[in-house]
C-alpha cells in the first residue's frame, strides 16, 4: 500500500515538473524564436532622453494683415560626440560627415578664426572671450586670443607669439587626428572638434548646430553612412516675405553670454533661439511660444528608436511645443517701401557728402506708419553679409530713423511759437522787424543776422508769426525766443517730445534740447545770446527724426501728445482670436489755443503753398502744411536738410519727417516728401487683394 502510493505521489511529482519545463520551453521558445528580433532591439535601448523642442515663433505682419516675417520649415544637423565612441571613431565618423559635405557642397558652422587651407593664418586680431569650469566647481574666463584656448586645453607648444599654422598642429596633437591626413582636411576635423570642445567648456554654449538648412539629398548621403552622433532635426526659421523695414523688423539669434542671466531668470534654456534687435527683440514675450518636451530613445549607436511627447507627470497633459502669438505692426508695409525708394533714389544725387538719411510717418496717435533708414539692407540676407555691412562706411545698420541725433534748424521754430503764443509772449498779429540784423545787443559784431540777409542782402520786413514760419524769419525768432526765455523753450520742447524718448518699443536715443543744464553736462559756458540760437533749432539741441514727426503730430492734433508705437493688434497663433488691441493714451495734453494752432498751421501751409517747397507741393491730391530746415555741421560741410509736413491740412491724417546728411537746404528734401505723400494720398483706398482665402481673418 504505501509502495503504490508513493509510486502516484512520484508520477504527481513528475508530472508537474514536466509542465514546469514545457513552460520554461515554451516561454523560452517564445523569447528567443518568436519575439527574438523585438527584445533584442529592446536590449540595445538606452533609458529615454529628454529633449526640449522648440515653438515656432509668432508671425509679424503688417496693419493690413500682410505677412512680414513668417516661418518655414527646415533641417539642422547636431553632433552629440558622447555618442561617437573613442577618439579614433569619432575622428572617423566627424572625417565621414565632412566628406558628405564636400561632395553635397554643404557648409557648415566653424569659428575657428584660422584660415580653411594652407598656408594657415589667423583671420582676426580681436580677442574673444570663453568661459570653463574647473572641474572644482570654479568658473574662469578668458578674454584673449585662441593661444589661451590652446593654453586652456594644456597645449604647451602653443605660446602667445605662436603662428596659425603652430596652432593647427598642436590642435590636431591634442584630437589625435591622423598624422597622414592632409592640411586641409586636418584642418577642418580640428575645427569641428574645437566647436565641440569649446562647447564642453563653455558654461553658457552648450549645443553645438554643425550645419543649418540642409537640404533632402544631404539628409539622405548622411544617413546612408549611418553616423553615429550626428543628429538631423527638424526645426523652424524665419522666413521675410519682404526686403523692406529691416531696422523695423529685427533679427533672431542665439543667447550669448552677455544677456544669459536675464533670459535664465525667465525661464529660458541655453540653447533657445530670442529675438536679438527690432520688433523680434521688443515683442520677444509675444511671439515666443511655448516650449515641448519630447521623450526619445536610442539604441547603442545612438541611433533613434522611439519618440514620443513627454506627458507631464503632475498634471497628465502632453507637452507638446505651442506656437507664439501673432502680431500685427502699425506699419503699412506697401508705404514703407514707397519711402524707402525714394530715400534710394533721391539721396545719392543731392551731395557728394551724403552719409545717410531718414524718414519716419506716423498717423496722429502716434501709430508709425513707416520709419525707414538709408542706407538699409535686406534682412533675409543680413547674416550673410554681415561682415559687408559691419565695415560699411555708410553704416547700414544703424537706424537713424530712432538713433541718429540731428540739430532740428527752423523745424523747431513752431514749438518755439507755440510756447510764446500759449504763454502770452507774443501774439498772433503782432508784427516784428525784420531788418537783417537783430539789434538787440547795441555792438554789430554782437548783432545774428537773419538768413535771409546773410545770403540775399535783403530782409522780410515786418510779419506776424505766420509770415514768420512761412519765411523763417530768424530775427522773429531770436526776439521771440528771448521773450519766452530758455526755460520756456525747454518746457514746450519737451511737452512736444523734443529731446525725450518717444516711447516706441524699439531702442531710440532720447537726444537733448539747448539750455543751461545742458552746455554744462558738455563742459560749456552758457550766455543769453545762445537763448537766440537755441530758439531756431541750433546749439546743442539734438533730436532724432521720430521726435520730429511725433513733435508735428501733436501739433497739429490739437496738442494731445501720444507716445509712438508698433503694436497694433495681437492674436493668437492660429488668428482665431485678437489678444490685445492698442489702445492708444496721450502721455500729455498740452492744451493748445486752437486759434493758436490755426496760425502756425497758416504758416505752414503758405510754406507748401507759397513759400520755398511750394513747386513740389502744388499738384498733390490734398493740401499739405509744411516746414523746411538747415541745421548746420560746420563751416567745412554742407549742412543736414530737414523736412517735416502733415497733412490733409484742413484734417492732419499723417505726420511726417525727413533728414538728409549733408543735404543742403530743407527745400531740396521736399521732392521727397512729395512723391511719398502723393503715394500716400492717391494710393490709400487700393488695397492688395488678399493672396490666400480668409486672409482678412487676420
Amino acid at each position: 500500500m504505501d509502495g503504490k502510493q508513493f509510486l502516484r505521489r512520484s508520477r504527481v511529482v513528475l508530472m508537474l515538473l514536466g509542465v514546469i519545463l514545457a513552460v520554461f520551453v515554451l516561454a523560452l521558445y517564445d523569447l528567443q524564436v518568436v519575439q527574438g528580433a523585438y527584445y533584442r532591439e529592446q536590449s540595445t535601448r538606452k533609458i529615454a532622453n529628454t529633449e526640449t523642442v522648440q515653438a515656432a515663433r509668432g508671425e509679424i505682419l503688417d496693419r493690413y494683415g500682410r505677412p512680414l516675417v513668417t516661418n518655414r520649415a527646415s533641417y539642422q544637423v547636431t553632433l552629440d560626440a558622447s555618442l561617437m565612441g573613442d577618439t579614433q571613431k569619432r575622428n572617423s565618423t566627424l572625417l565621414s560627415l565632412l566628406e558628405v559635405c564636400g561632395e553635397q557642397g554643404q557648409e557648415w558652422n566653424d569659428s575657428l578664426p584660422i584660415t580653411a587651407a594652407p598656408p594657415f593664418r589667423f583671420t582676426t586680431d580681436e580677442p574673444f572671450q570663453t568661459q570653463w569650469e574647473t572641474g572644482e566647481g570654479e568658473v574662469k574666463t578668458a578674454d584673449t586670443r585662441l593661444f589661451q584656448l590652446a593654453k586652456t586645453l594644456r597645449l604647451k607648444t602653443v605660446t602667445a607669439d605662436a603662428t596659425a599654422q603652430d596652432t593647427v598642429w598642436a590642435l590636431r596633437t591634442y584630437f589625435e587626428v591622423d598624422e597622414t591626413l592632409d592640411e586641409a582636411r586636418g584642418r577642418a576635423l580640428v575645427g569641428v572638434l574645437y566647436e565641440l570642445t569649446l562647447r564642453s567648456k563653455d558654461v553658457v554654449r552648450t549645443g553645438y548646430t554643425f550645419a543649418e538648412d540642409v537640404d533632402i539629398a544631404f539628409i539622405t548621403a548622411v544617413k546612408e553612412r549611418g553616423l553615429a552622433g550626428v543628429k538631423i532635426d527638424t526645426v523652424t526659421v524665419r522666413e521675410y516675405a519682404t526686403a523692406s523695414a529691416a531696422h523695423l523688423l529685427g533679427q533672431v539669434g542665439p543667447i550669448t553670454s552677455e544677456n544669459w542671466d536675464y533670459y535664465r531668470e525667465k525661464g529660458y534654456s541655453m540653447n533657445d533661439t530670442v529675438g536679438v534687435d527690432g520688433a523680434e527683440r521688443a515683442f520677444e514675450d509675444i511671439l515666443r511660444g511655448t516650449p515641448g518636451t519630447k521623450d526619445v530613445e536610442l539604441n547603442q549607436n545612438g541611433k533613434v528608436v522611439g519618440e514620443s511627447w513627454h506627458v507631464s507627470s503632475e498634471t497628465g497633459e502632453v507637452q507638446a511645443p505651442q506656437p507664439g502669438d501673432n502680431l500685427m505692426l502699425t506699419v503699412d508695409i506697401r508705404l514703407q517701401e514707397v519711402v524707402e525708394e525714394a530715400l534710394e533714389r533721391h539721396v545719392p544725387t543731392m551731395t557728394d557728402e551724403t552719409e545717410g538719411a531718414a524718414c519716419v510717418i506716423t498717423d496722429m496717435t502716434g501709430g508709425v506708419l513707416a520709419c525707414a533708414s538709408y542706407p538699409s539692407f535686406d534682412p533675409a540676407t543680413y547674416r550673410k553679409n554681415y561682415n559687408d555691412l559691419a565695415q560699411d562706411p555708410l553704416k547700414p545698420m544703424l537706424n537713424r530713423a530712432l538713433q541718429g541725433l540731428y540739430a532740428p534748424g527752423s523745424t523747431f521754430k513752431m514749438a518755439v511759437a507755440a510756447g510764446a503764443l500759449e504763454e502770452g509772449a507774443i501774439t498772433r498779429t503782432e508784427k516784428i522787424q525784420d531788418t537783417g540784423r537783430y539789434k538787440h545787443y547795441d555792438r554789430i559784431e554782437d548783432q545774428p543776422m537773419c538768413w535771409y540777409f546773410r545770403q540775399y542782402g535783403g530782409t522780410h520786413g515786418w510779419v506776424n508769426v505766420s509770415e514768420a514760419i512761412r519765411d523763417s524769419c530768424n530775427v522773429f525768432f531770436y526776439e521771440t525766443g528771448l521773450r519766452l526765455g530758455i526755460d520756456g523753450i525747454g518746457q514746450y520742447a519737451s511737452l512736444f517730445g523734443l529731446g525725450e524718448y518717444t516711447g516706441l518699443e524699439l531702442y531710440e536715443e532720447k537726444g537733448e534740447v539747448a539750455g543751461p543744464e545742458t552746455s554744462k553736462r558738455h563742459e560749456q559756458p552758457w550766455y543769453e545770446g545762445d537763448t537766440m540760437y537755441a530758439a531756431i533749432g541750433q546749439g546743442n539741441t539734438k533730436v532724432t527724426p521720430i521726435q520730429l514727426a511725433n513733435y508735428v503730430a501733436t501739433l497739429v492734433n490739437g496738442g494731445h501728445h501720444y507716445p509712438t508705437h508698433l503694436k497694433k493688434t495681437v492674436k493668437s497663433n492660429d488668428f482665431s482670436q485678437v489678444i490685445e488691441e492698442y489702445q492708444p493714451v496721450a502721455r500729455d495734453e498740452i492744451g493748445l489755443d486752437e486759434e493758436n494752432i490755426a496760425a502756425i498751421k497758416k504758416g505752414m501751409g503758405m510754406v507748401a503753398s507759397e513759400g520755398s517747397a511750394a513747386w513740389y507741393f502744388k499738384d498733390l491730391p490734398v493740401k499739405v502744411g509744411a516746414k523746411t530746415g538747415t541745421a548746420q555741421v560746420s563751416r567745412n560741410s554742407e549742412a543736414h536738410a530737414i523736412l517735416v509736413a502733415f497733412a490733409p491740412y484742413d484734417d492732419p491724417e499723417i505726420a511726417i519727417s525727413i533728414v538728409v546728411e549733408h543735404g543742403g537746404s530743407g527745400t531740396s528734401v521736399a521732392a521727397i516728401a512729395a512723391e511719398i505723400l502723393d503715394n500716400y494720398f492717391s494710393s490709400r483706398d487700393v488695397m492688395d487683394a488678399p493672396a490666400v482665402e480668409n486672409t482678412m481673418a487676420r
